[in-house]
């Protein structure tokens, strides 16, 4: 059954300027008229028009893109909703997660939902990083590089929708200055020009591919981690891999990965990546073995001194600290373990018996629970806050 849209205030709210860049990608033409645009289009009909206004503030202006989606929906054989939305996102990326859950369709359960959502907000995270960052590693700092945290504040969460459980996420692009025409071949040589928002679009779905395929080799053909860790340039990491499987929620249910380009920046279309329980399981288990393997660098921990361990009374000592990492928006409560100088162990001694907080500097190394600190930088007191 077609949906119209009818709402004043919907249609309204739809600039000419979106639907300028939709109907040119469509082929449509545009020649000035007197208080707006004739859009013309040749159909095997002959040829048909349609009138956009200037401005969405002139009288009536509702009643114009009502008739133009009428006119549209029967040159096109689609349904006003989907037209509609796409004129909607004509200036945005859209990524598109199809989790396929063993519940009814149109439903999800409530703690796939929570999961799933926390690690789609991980998996543009990742591909924002590896577009900022000079250099790729495997695990990615937890301190995120500014030009990934500004991105992240614009990226929003678009409507969800049946067929199974669909979420949307769109990455909205700033304006082609002098666009005129619609050219792939132009996209594709214009790097260079690229925005930053696009350039994470495009890493996002050729690292997930990535990631996706490294995990299908290793379960085709008894792969090792070297799968994934020869794709670091591409933009493969630990926290990519780890939101991958997140995607899934505990149930680890299936689900698919696809690509709507904006027409404003257009692109050739791209295949869906399909993700099913056993690479979710290997990507988790990849995830683990890639930070195990390399530390994460710089990391910097504040918390509480809880254990202090020292063979003998002098000469440098073990303590274990927990307490949050600093730049990790998670929260998460860490133990980690790391080996301070005789002059930080005494420092550490203090700090325990006074409730004092700390703050440790260094190389972070996941190897089971709990984690340790390598290469220590940096032990210091951390006044005003208290255990």
């Amino acid at each position: 059954m077609d949906v119209h849209i009818v709402d004043a205030q919907a249609l309204t709210a739809r600039e000419p300027s979106q639907i300028a860049l939709y109907l040119r990608s469509k082929g449509w033409w545009a020649t000035p008229e007197a208080g707006g645009t004739l859009w013309r289009k040749n159909v095997a009909e002959g040829e048909v028009e349609a009138l956009v206004p200037a401005s969405s503030r002139m009288k009536g202006y509702a009643g114009f893109v009502m008739q133009l989606l009428d006119l549209v929906a029967k040159v096109e054989q689609r349904q006003h909703i989907d037209i509609f939305r796409d004129i909607s996102s004509a200036a945005s990326d859209i990524q598109y997660v199809k989790i396929i859950p063993e519940s009814p369709s149109g439903t999800i359960p409530l703690n796939d939902a929570s999961e799933a959502l926390d690690h789609i907000r991980q998996w543009v995270l990742a591909a924002a990083v590896g577009v900022a960052s000079p250099l790729r590693r495997l695990v990615q700092p937890a301190k995120k590089p500014a030009a990934a945290v500004e991105f992240m504040r614009s990226v929003r969460l678009g409507p969800s929708y049946e067929g199974s459980y669909i979420w949307s996420v769109e990455v909205p692009l700033p304006p082609r200055i002098g666009q005129d025409t619609i050219d792939f071949e132009g996209e594709r040589n214009a790097a260079e020009s690229m925005p930053f928002e696009r350039q994470v679009s495009q890493l996002l779905y050729s690292s997930s591919a990535k990631a996706c395929n490294a995990a299908q080799l290793v379960v085709q053909q008894d792969e090792g981690l070297e799968a994934f860790t020869s794709q670091a340039d591409g933009g493969v990491s630990a926290n990519l891999c780890e939101a991958l499987a997140g995607l899934a929620g505990e149930s680890e249910s299936p689900y698919e990965l696809s690509f709507q380009w904006a027409v404003s920046r257009p692109v050739e279309p791209t295949s869906v990546i399909r993700v099913e329980k056993q690479i979710i399981q290997v990507l988790s288990q990849a995830a683990k073995e890639m930070r195990a393997r390399a530390p994460e660098e710089d990391v910097r921990i504040i918390g509480s001194v809880v254990r202090l361990h020292r063979e003998s009374n002098y000469g440098v000592g073990q303590v274990s600290i927990a307490g949050i990492m600093e730049g990790d928006d998670s929260e998460r409560l860490w133990r980690v373990w790391a080996e301070l100088t005789e002059q930080d162990y005494a420092l550490a001694i203090s700090a325990h018996n006074s409730g004092e907080a700390v703050a440790v500097r260094g190389d972070l190394t996941r190897r089971g629970s709990p984690s340790n600190l390598h290469r220590v930088s940096a032990f210091e007191l951390v006044p005003g806050l208290i255990r």
